[in-house]
Formats: C-alpha cells, sequence, structure tokens
C-alpha cells in the first residue's frame, strides 16, 4: 500500500471540533472520509448500507455505547472493517478491561499520542492490515 490509503474511511466522534479537525487533517492528507457522525445509531445505519472499510471511533462517545460497544457492533455488521479506537484517556489501566474486548486487529490510540496527524493514518493503515481477511 503506497502512502495513500484508498478505502472508504467513517468517523465517529462526538465533539464536534474535534471530528472536523481530524477529518479535514486526513482528507488534507489525501484519506477517502466517506460519512462522519456524533451518533452511535446513525453510524450503525451508514456501515450497514454502505460497508466502510476503516472505522476511526472515539472511545467516549456520551450517554449510552462507547467506541469499544460500537466496534464490537461494526464488525458484526462489517466483519473485515479495520477499526481505530481514539480515547483521551492518558492512563490505559483505565480502559485495561474494556480495550480487551476489542475487536481482534483493532488498534487503540491515545489522543494525545497524537502530535502529527501522520501518527493517525500509520495506526489507520496498521488496522488495515491486521483485520479480518476471512
Amino acid at each position: 500500500m503506497g502512502s495513500k490509503i484508498k478505502q472508504s474511511v467513517m468517523m465517529v466522534e462526538d465533539d464536534e471540533f474535534t471530528r472536523s479537525t481530524v477529518k479535514a487533517a486526513l482528507e488534507g492528507k489525501g484519506l477517502n472520509i466517506v460519512y462522519d457522525t456524533s451518533s452511535v445509531k446513525e453510524a450503525i445505519e451508514y456501515a450497514k448500507s454502505h460497508r466502510p472499510d476503516v472505522a476511526v471511533l472515539d472511545y467516549n462517545l456520551g450517554k449510552g455505547p462507547n467506541g469499544i460497544d460500537l466496534a464490537n457492533q461494526l464488525r458484526k455488521i462489517q466483519p473485515h472493517i479495520a477499526i481505530v479506537l481514539l480515547t483521551a484517556f492518558l492512563d490505559p489501566a483505565q480502559l485495561d478491561k474494556r480495550v480487551a474486548e476489542l475487536p481482534a486487529g483493532s488498534r487503540y490510540l491515545i489522543k494525545h499520542s497524537v502530535t502529527k496527524i501522520e501518527v493517525l493514518i500509520e495506526e489507520i493503515k496498521e488496522a488495515l492490515k491486521s483485520a479480518p481477511t476471512t
């Protein structure tokens, strides 16, 4: 895979500023952001009808299901979807039990560690490589 990611990317982030900023940065690097939302329900509906290749998910999505819950639902809909979970938690121990529930091959990235958009792009590439193929 070259420097560009041609696959379709869906973003789910409840913070409008973060979502629009990350989306613009990824698009600026040539990624194909096909859908972005703050709603778990909308993300599920979109995935059912459009089958995106990649999902970039925030962990904390407000009341209701979190990013790990959504990741597992998306993997049931689209078994080959690559997943990158973003979180603001600086201490992974706060999430250890839940991180174990991420679907196989998913990537976990602490937002604070993303000092350049290329960090997220590399995680997306790794998620694409490690997503199930069967």
